[in-house]
């Protein structure tokens, strides 16, 4: 009978989460599709390409939406069971709260999964398609990192990229070499770049060599191959936000960016984030069952969605707080990912001890 129990619990709160979840993306994507109204007219950005930007934004809401939808869905479809006095027999059957809590668990685990894996293989490159999209029809031409170009560091050098044109060919290189004395040594501009064979062709290049005293040479090169570790998809990462690249994505960078002595604590937090997703989904079922249980019980749906949504984004304020808080303190990354999650386990906690009392 528990199986029984068990899987009409797990189909409730299933088909209660997909609706929210669908629910939440559409109106999101209403929203995108309005804001990009504003811009429908400049260069050759039509209706048409606004809705083709807003579908390729939507596996990034799903990330976002899916702790929310969660715990909406389980706080709308206890209170359903509840409403209708069935999770008092199942109680009374000796079907426990704790086994409740892991049938709506059991539940989120392909969810997790299935979210885990669109932010994988899915989020990063459709996002990257989304912008390089609307840029190429707003502007006709290349895809700028912002109005200033970009900086970065690569061991003694600092590399100015003012165009990405495709993922692997820039515009407007400009190579700065340091010496070991931190000293200017070198400058290299280039007209453009492509990446073949493992390294980076640079055309039209003038080179102006430093260290002569009092004296500047200057070399004109029609193309020289550029040794570096720099490869393209690193340069596709940092056009993009970090909570939009993929574990692997990060982790890659994060470890380019501590061979360069760089700070990468933004990446790491945002790596701990997506590990964290099952703990976030768990907690955000405690919370629901607690207060299930407690003190919405009795109330009625309205009640329990303005509830759900207060403390979704109670969590998500406290997601960007503590984040911003470590980033500014320094504190250890895997902190401002955990401590949301943290805070939320005991007010579940909380919930559930007062219960007993």
């Amino acid at each position: 009978m528990f199986r029984i129990l068990d899987r009409y619990i797990c189909k409730t709160i299933f088909y209660i989460i997909i609706n929210v979840l669908f629910l939440l993306i559409s109106l999101s994507s209403i929203i995108k599709f309005i804001d990009q109204l504003r811009i429908i007219g400049e260069g050759t950005y039509t209706i048409l390409d606004a809705c083709i930007f807003t579908i390729l934004n939507i596996p990034k809401d799903v990330e976002i939406f899916f702790p929310t939808s969660v715990l909406l869905g389980a706080l709308l479809g206890l209170g359903q069971l509840s409403t209708r006095n069935e999770l008092i027999i199942m109680q009374a059957s000796s079907f426990t709260r704790t086994q409740i809590i892991k049938s709506v668990i059991k539940t989120s685990i392909p969810l997790v999964l299935i979210i885990m894996a669109i932010n994988e293989w899915i989020t990063p490159i459709s996002n990257s398609i989304a912008r390089d999209f609307r840029t190429q029809k707003i502007s006709g031409k290349s895809s700028l990192i912002n109005q200033n170009g970009i900086w970065i560091k690569d061991k003694n050098n600092f590399v100015y990229i003012e165009h990405v044109l495709r993922k692997q060919e820039f515009s407007g290189i400009h190579i700065y070499t340091l010496n070991n004395h931190k000293q200017l040594k070198n400058i290299r501009h280039a007209l453009s770049s492509k990446f073949e064979k493992s390294r980076w062709k640079l055309f039209k290049v003038n080179c102006y060599d430093l260290t002569k005293k009092n004296k500047i040479i200057q070399t004109k090169i029609d193309k020289m191959y550029w040794n570096t570790d720099l490869m393209p998809n690193k340069i596709t990462m940092l056009r993009l936000d970090p909570s939009l690249l993929s574990i692997r994505e990060l982790y890659t960078y994060i470890q380019y960016l501590k061979k360069n002595n760089q700070e990468s604590k933004k990446y790491q937090l945002n790596i701990w984030k997506k590990i964290f997703l099952p703990i976030t989904v768990s907690v955000m079922i405690m919370i629901a069952t607690s207060c299930i249980f407690g003190p919405l019980s009795n109330v009625s749906v309205g009640i329990r969605t303005i509830n759900g949504i207060l403390f979704g984004l109670f969590f998500y304020f406290l997601d960007i707080l503590f984040g911003q808080l470590i980033l500014i303190y320094h504190v250890l990354p895997i902190l401002g990912a955990l401590l949301p999650d943290v805070s939320f386990f005991f007010i579940a906690l909380y919930i559930l001890l007062k219960l007993k009392k």
